[in-house]
């Protein structure tokens, strides 16, 4: 179910996060009224409704240190892929500038394999949790073939120096992507957050009832929802519909597939 929401359009999910929102207010409503006529006839709302606007006031906050901390993360796993893209396509201008097409075009093919890898295989792997041991063992041979290179001039030694570096880099750049696609919201910030909304739905109930009086309640719940559902959408960056695709690899793949010696 979780699944299914998290690939569900943004604005789609919008809906369906304030559409449930005030379903949930208008159930809990109902059963605070009715159990407050019942035991509690004539009785006194205004500490209820100060309580609720402290809470109101909070949960505004959380929500949106909650969303400064999803954008900041989803941000920082951007860069992650863009400089991985950057790094495979240094690599392979290096290779191609290196002079000698028969020690770099073995590399360069499987350079293109593992970058086709990231977005074919290890991507989708990604989005469930897990990472393509496909892709890892598509590595093996960029690294090991950079690593069996033979310099013999001054000039091939130099670039072959850069091209050990990146190579060491885009070993990093791997890993930092496959960090970045556990970045996520602790799950206690969720559950705060959850149980304000219900407590603040609850208090809501001691409001005048009247149609103005639960317009605006109504009205604050779905902006609420609006900045609940921003927030989960700009959580754990790599994964779901409004997850980062891998557009700056696909990209390079083009650029280095183009490219000749």
């Amino acid at each position: 179910m979780l699944y299914l929401i998290n690939h569900s359009p943004p604005w789609l999910l919008l809906i369906l996060f304030c559409v449930l929102t005030i379903i949930f207010m208008l159930i809990l409503h109902k059963i605070i009224r009715s159990l407050l006529d019942k035991y509690t006839p004539g009785y006194k709302d205004t500490l209820a409704l100060n309580i609720h606007t402290s809470i109101s006031t909070l949960l505004a906050l959380i929500l949106a240190f909650s969303l400064v901390q999803a954008v900041s993360t989803y941000r920082q796993a951007e860069h992650i892929v863009r400089q991985e893209a950057v790094r495979i396509n240094n690599l392979d201008r290096l290779l191609t500038r290196y002079g000698n097409s028969e020690a770099t075009d073995p590399i360069r093919i499987a350079l293109r394999e593992y970058s086709q890898s990231i977005v074919t295989d290890e991507w989708p792997e990604m989005d469930e949790g897990h990472h393509s041991a496909k892709t890892e063992a598509l590595f093996k041979p960029v690294s090991k073939g950079v690593i069996e290179m033979k310099p013999t001039s001054p000039r091939e030694n130099s670039i072959y120096n850069e091209m050990l570096k990146l190579a060491d880099s885009l070993a990093d750049s791997r890993n930092d992507r496959l960090d970045a696609a556990e970045f996520a919201i602790p799950g206690i910030f969720w559950l705060i957050i959850i149980l304000m909304i219900l407590a603040k739905t609850v208090l809501s109930a001691f409001a005048e009832r009247t149609r103005a009086a639960d317009i605006v309640i109504g009205a604050q719940m779905v902006c609420f929802a609006a900045l609940l559902c921003l927030t989960f959408s700009f959580d754990e960056p790599l994964k779901g519909d409004a997850g980062i695709k891998p557009v700056p690899l696909i990209e390079v793949i083009e650029i280095i597939s183009k490219r000749t010696s």
